[in-house]
């Protein structure tokens, strides 16, 4: 059965490829205006290989989900909710920075200091080096490069197999293949949001090289000092991407990112400090330096300008990235600590709501995202479409990685029939509200009673909301102004 299933579903894709073929040309002026279109349309060459971009396969976005197995078409998300008319009245995540970040920029300019190689780069490494207590910091260009660059360190291959949850973002499996390895699902502890010591060992393979650790959303890993002597006692590395957790503390109060070997962080613009773009890679071991600092410029080789002795990305931050960020990592303590008083004010209204589940909670409860889990898919659909109706936006959790369309359409068919029941579940259940540091108590209590009246446990809102269209624009005005 299993090959009359595989038979069919590569029949369905050849039927795809068929019907992405190019009509024969026509004539007359229909037929130049094609042959333009065409010519123009391929003048970035031949894909060698289609599948990596499904759109040459499939231009309809139907098509593309017909032929994908029932197992992941029948868990995909709903398409998301849209505002009234009135749009947006509360983004799930604002970008905050202060006029300190916006001078620092003009000085970066005034001055040249406008690229990697300037001082600004230089000065944000030494400040998480003393945030984060490490000899070896590097700015990136992103999380996801300094992930790569991080595994690329690990000196990972074909061969080897890396542990990393299902229950995250796709660039962390996506890094893990770019270098060439193959990443392993684990499913979600029971009640949390991250993979335990024991999830992690039930896949752990005799190729097991690494382990890569999230804290999804900025929830700190409950096992993350087991898994730490896991990693030791069996040799293997440790990377923790704390892409979504830069500033949370475990339960003991230590910030997570420091029990791996590497560390990596983003800087994107929805992270509690921002570079607009840009992360980092830290590392525990000054033995570590040169290398890192060599895997993120091209392979460069400080004793030879010109000759590289291994393949590498350019995966460095520009300087003009540096300098808007630079003052705000010793705010982070700052910000996270409001995140937390977020949570309070979230947990309070939601905890007694029958039928919604807030987020894991650890021992220092400051999630970048609050996160909340209702009883099943269709009524997370209902949910988020009726709180959209009063402008507040939310995002849907997750979706599993094993299950992902690339799975089918790339070089792992049949990942997708592992089962990883914890993770799937929350993936089909939880959603975030909004969550930023230009929320007050009022905006909180606003939010929660929209929730509320979906389940019938407080009136409609009435009157008008507290803010208006643009409040936080014009919240981050005054704070640039100041």
């Amino acid at each position: 059965q299993a090959a009359i299933s595989d038979q069919a579903q590569q029949g369905e894709l050849a039927r795809a490829r068929a019907l992405a073929t190019p009509a024969p040309a026509m004539s007359g002026a229909g037929g130049a205006e094609a042959g333009a279109t065409m010519q123009a349309a391929n003048t970035v060459g031949q894909m060698w290989n289609p599948s990596l971009y499904i759109g040459s396969i499939l231009s309809d976005p139907q098509d593309r989900v017909s032929i994908l197995p029932p197992r992941i078409k029948d868990s995909m998300p709903s398409p998301e909710p849209k505002p009234g008319d009135k749009g947006w009245l509360y983004r799930v995540l604002e970008p905050y920075y202060s006029r300190e970040c916006v001078d620092n920029v003009t000085q970066a300019m005034l001055s040249g200091q406008i690229s990697s190689g300037a001082a600004w780069p230089r000065r944000l490494a030494d400040q998480i080096c003393s945030l984060y207590n490490v000899p070896v910091a590097l700015p990136t260009s992103s999380g996801a490069s300094a992930l790569h660059v991080a595994l690329l360190a690990c000196d990972l291959g074909p061969q080897d197999h890396v542990l990393v949850p299902s229950f995250t973002m796709v660039a962390v499996a996506n890094m893990v293949k770019l270098v060439g390895a193959k990443p392993v699902y684990c499913d979600c502890a029971p009640g949390s949001l991250n993979p335990g010591k024991e999830e992690l060992l039930r896949k752990a393979t005799p190729r097991t090289k690494a382990v890569i650790l999230c804290h999804t959303y900025g929830v700190a890993c409950k096992d993350i000092r087991a898994i730490a002597s896991l990693c030791k006692e069996r040799h293997w590395w440790l990377v923790e991407d704390i892409c979504e957790a830069m500033g949370t503390r475990d339960d003991e109060g230590d910030l997570v990112g420091t029990f791996g070997d590497f560390g990596v962080a983003s800087l994107y613009a929805n992270k509690p400090i921002t570079a607009g773009d840009g992360g980092w890679v830290h590392a525990r071991e000054a033995k570590h330096h040169d290398r890192l600092k060599s895997l993120i410029n091209h392979g460069f080789d400080p004793a030879y300008h010109f000759l590289h002795f291994e393949t590498a990305p350019n995966a460095k931050m520009n300087g003009l990235g540096a300098a808007f960020v630079c003052s705000q990592v010793r705010e982070l303590p700052t910000i996270m600590r409001y995140r937390g008083q977020l949570a309070a004010w979230y947990r309070a209204q939601l905890d007694s709501v029958p039928g919604l589940k807030c987020m894991e909670q650890r021992g220092n409860d400051a999630p970048w995202v609050f996160g909340v889990e209702v009883a099943d898919r269709a009524t997370r659909d209902r949910l988020r479409d009726h709180l959209a109706s009063f402008g507040v936006e939310t995002r849907n959790y997750f979706f599993a990685l094993h299950l992902e369309p690339v799975n089918f359409y790339g070089d792992d068919v049949g990942v997708y029939d592992i089962v990883l029941p914890n993770a799937e579940l929350i993936a089909q259940v939880g959603f975030y509200l909004p969550t930023h540091s230009f929320l007050e108590a009022s905006d909180v209590l606003y939010i929660c009673s929209v929730v509320k009246a979906f389940y019938g446990a407080g009136p409609q809102p009435a009157g008008p909301p507290p803010r208006e269209s643009g409040w936080a624009d014009a919240a981050r005005t005054r704070l640039l102004a100041a």
